[in-house]
């Protein structure tokens, strides 16, 4: 009995993250009263910077900095990201209706397969907080 084995070939394509990097480095004080929704655990602020604008949230003593720019479709004037006024946990493309976790910036829902870029934060405990790649 021969047996044969069979090779396959792919020719996928890995996927590139479509978000360009551009550089960030901004100081957020909560003193300010632009930034006085950060004063709360669950309160968010857009501010300008990295690709399409950033959205900051609070999470109890944790900061999370998200690109408001959409995975999906990324060179369209509307892929951008804001958080749901009926969910503040979950940003949507309403372009794509794509929706993405305001926690880490994951897939919540596609057709996007890309997250949301994240930026590190560092919080003084005080009234400054960092976002910077």
């Amino acid at each position: 009995m021969l047996i044969l084995a069979g090779m396959f070939i792919c020719s996928c394509k890995e996927e590139k993250y479509p978000i360009p990097n551009v550089p960030v480095n901004i100081t957020i004080n909560l003193d300010l009263p632009s930034y006085v929704d950060l004063n709360a655990p669950g309160g968010y602020v857009y501010v300008t910077g990295g690709s399409r604008g950033i959205v900051v949230y609070r999470h109890f003593d944790e900061f999370v900095a998200l690109d408001r720019h959409s995975t999906y479709n990324s060179d369209d004037e509307c892929a951008i990201v804001n958080v749901d006024p009926d969910n503040i946990f979950e940003l949507e493309d309403t372009c794509s209706g794509s929706r993405f976790s305001i926690m880490n910036g994951g897939v919540l829902q596609g057709p996007a397969k890309f997250g949301l870029k994240k930026y590190t934060t560092y919080w003084d405990g005080a009234y400054t907080v960092n976002i910077y790649n």
